[in-house]
């Protein structure tokens, strides 16, 4: 009769054990290699998404000249205009070719005004929207899809201006940008683009700093326009300083300012200050760099010759001009209210020269409103001589002219990214 001996019995034990081992560390492998799998897709995911956005985008960016290449197949040419009540039923898909590995597809449709207003304030009209969808199909299936719609908006032709938006880079060579990822940070072009380049580089490295998501926030969107006097030259932009630098001397020496209208050096403030009120605006000149904090407030002209810096609430209404190249909202990061228009410029000495390098800084929380303003530039205009106001005229067919004029030009009016609210109109789109 054989007794199993005390090592069989543990080997048994052992051979267990490792069995049960082998199994968890399968079991560890097989969930590994799921996940880096799942991880491996989403990124492949979030790929094909970008690349659908960007087609889409780039039809957003033309899309005034889809609209006017449909013209003989649209319902008509009035959408936008006065009393018009919109169409039946949206074009058909126009397909745009491809844009990398994304297809491009337009159509576009006019609603009627959802929001007439009775007491005659705002005259009834219809709206345009042209719809541009980026796709990247994989075996004939959409495996990626956005959309961005554009509003077009039509007016009457304004006088040439200075191609400025609510912010403004007229030169051609971008710096560092770095826009705020809040959703209370907002730019309005009312009724023309919110940001303005003063070429493609500089319009595309923008567009590159913006997070997608963020597109909403920019009303009117972003625009490469021929920058006017005197942001077309360093020689223009020299002797419109030299008319500022003198009216605030001007104004400083006659005691006429609200706190002061003229810096020598830099500036470095915070509190309540006031450069100026709507009622009573002003021209204030800073030869230096300048960082404004606290509730600073103004209205007319802020021409600083070298680099500024806004934060605390700060508040102004009308023309300001940085010459050295740099904004920034730094702190706090709410950068106030801004109605008018902000240019930013690295502007040669003596304005010998290029321009050179634009920065666009936000350090903060990034709460702010910048929206075109034609009465706050107007104003800030008219305080200056004849001399200044020939170099500078002001882009001001806004808001006023397109409810007011018969259509004779087209303008992108604001645009986003589509997220389904009007397959109520047209179902899927499909």
């Amino acid at each position: 009769m054989s007794i199993p001996s005390r090592f069989s019995h543990e080997r048994g034990v052992a051979l267990f054990l490792g069995l049960i081992m082998l199994l968890v560390l399968t079991v560890l492998g097989i969930s590994s290699f799921q996940n880096s799998h799942m991880q491996e897709r989403s990124a492949g995911n979030a790929r094909l998404q970008s690349v659908a956005f960007e087609a889409a985008a780039a039809g957003a960016t033309n899309a005034i000249n889809f609209f006017n290449s449909q013209t003989e197949t649209a319902p008509d040419q009035l959408c936008g205009s006065l009393g018009h009540v919109g169409w039946e039923n949206p074009t058909d898909w126009v397909g745009q070719g491809s844009i990398g590995e994304a297809t491009l597809r337009q159509r576009m449709y006019c609603l009627a005004d959802e929001y007439p207003d009775a007491d005659g304030g705002r005259p009834t009209r219809s709206q345009l929207f042209v719809l541009s969808r980026g796709e990247v199909s994989t075996g004939g299936q959409v495996v990626a899809q956005r959309d961005i719609e554009v509003r077009l908006d039509v007016g009457a032709v304004g006088t040439p201006g200075d191609g400025c938006g609510a912010i403004c880079f007229p030169s051609c060579t971008p710096g560092g940008m770095n826009f705020p990822t809040s959703n209370a940070f907002q730019v309005d072009g009312n009724g023309g683009f919110a940001i303005t380049g003063g070429c493609d580089a500089m319009t595309q490295a923008i567009d590159d700093a913006i997070r997608d998501n963020r597109i909403g926030n920019y009303d009117g969107g972003l625009g490469t326009t021929g920058p006017g006097s005197p942001w077309d030259t360093p020689a223009n932009a020299e002797l419109f300083r030299l008319n500022v630098l003198a009216a605030a001397q001007a104004a400083q020496a006659a005691g006429t300012c609200q706190t002061w209208c003229y810096s020598a050096g830099n500036v470095n403030m915070s509190g309540s200050n006031d450069f100026g009120t709507v009622a009573d605006p002003q021209i204030t000149y800073i030869q230096g760099d300048a960082s404004f904090g606290g509730n600073i407030s103004g209205a007319g002209i802020m021409f600083v010759n070298g680099s500024l810096s806004w934060n605390g609430t700060p508040d102004f209404q009308g023309l300001i001009v940085t010459l050295g190249g740099s904004f920034t909202i730094d702190g706090g990061g709410d950068g106030g209210d801004h109605g008018g228009s902000v240019v930013i410029l690295n502007h040669p000495d003596g304005g010998v020269g290029e321009f050179g390098e634009s920065y666009f800084n936000n350090n903060g929380g990034g709460n702010a409103l910048y929206q075109y303003d034609c009465a706050a530039l107007q104003a800030a205009q008219a305080l200056m001589d004849e001399a200044g106001q020939g170099l500078w005229s002001p882009e001001c067919s806004d808001a006023g002219s397109i409810w007011d004029e018969s259509p004779t030009t087209t303008i992108i009016a604001s645009w986003r990214e589509n997220i389904g609210w009007r397959e109520e109109f047209f179902g899927s789109g499909e």
